[in-house]
């Protein structure tokens, strides 16, 4: 049996252990975003997340203002994907994990990414709503010199945008293996609505993802044999251009005169990441 000084001795432990537990600060608890690429699974941080999921669609030597735009968009279209109060997001969008980031950056990883960081920690937890709902936050590469009318955003021009390196491309067409094609309806900016396929309407973004092209912003030129295909821009032209927002950045705009000039009316709104 215990003698009296040892129980005592262990009744303290006891309680000193039980004070220790209950006065620790309790551990922060994160939205986790869920990430499934080549049969790997892995669960990260919201705000640690939008630093692979920024360099997969941004150059990194863009400005940060245009860089905070684009992490206001990211983390309000994951908030859009959050279940009630679920605390796991599971998304598919593009992300580039550290080792994707090392081999493209090389020796300029740590330069690039501290960007990135400092845009993601200047507007932590900020997202963008319009009226009872959060943002469209639709964002493409470089619009074809005017973006186009979506739910949330308006159409604005980008005139910047056609200075771009890759502004434009053209593709030949077979007709031996696509039959004929017919554009049937563009939107004002130029964008393809609608096309007949061989026989078949689609859309001007199914057209574009089925040929592999960069843009539905597109003419074509028939010859005997085939269609020569010219788009303009690169990306579905939704919302904000990125091309046009870093041009916006380095004229002095900041994050929210950025987006505020691609989208209709917002607030910025703080959420628990």
């Amino acid at each position: 049996m215990l003698s009296s000084r040892k129980f005592f001795i262990l009744l303290l432990g006891v309680i000193c252990a039980a004070v220790f537990f209950l006065s620790r600060e309790p551990e922060e608890e994160h939205v986790m975003v869920r990430i499934e690429q080549d049969k790997t699974v892995t669960v990260i941080p919201v705000e640690e997340y939008l630093i692979g999921a920024m360099a997969a669609v941004v150059d990194p030597e863009y400005e940060i203002e245009c860089q905070k735009a684009l992490a206001v968009l990211i983390r309000g279209n994951l908030e859009r994907l959050r279940n009630g109060d679920e605390m796991v997001i599971v998304t598919d969008e593009p992300y580039f994990d550290f080792s994707t980031r090392r081999s493209l950056y090389g020796s300029s990883q740590k330069e690039y990414e501290e960007k990135m960081e400092e845009a993601v920690l200047a507007t932590t937890g900020l997202i963008a709503v319009s009226g009872n709902h959060i943002l469209e936050g639709n964002y493409h590469a470089v619009s074809a010199g005017v973006t186009k009318e979506g739910p949330d955003s308006d159409r604005v021009f980008c005139d910047k945008s056609m200075e771009a390196e890759d502004f434009f491309y053209q593709k030949e067409i077979l007709k031996e293996e696509w039959g004929s094609i017919t554009i049937m309806e563009k939107d004002a900016g130029g964008y393809v609505d609608e096309i007949n396929l061989n026989g078949t309407v689609v859309s001007g973004e199914y057209f574009r993802e089925r040929m592999g092209l960069p843009s539905s912003n597109l003419d074509i030129e028939e010859t005997q044999e085939a269609y020569l295909v010219t788009t303009r821009g690169k990306g579905h032209g939704l919302g904000l251009d990125l091309y046009y927002a870093n041009e916006l950045a380095k004229q002095g705009y900041n994050y929210n005169q950025i987006l505020d000039y691609f989208f209709k009316d917002f607030i910025l709104k703080k959420i628990m990441v």
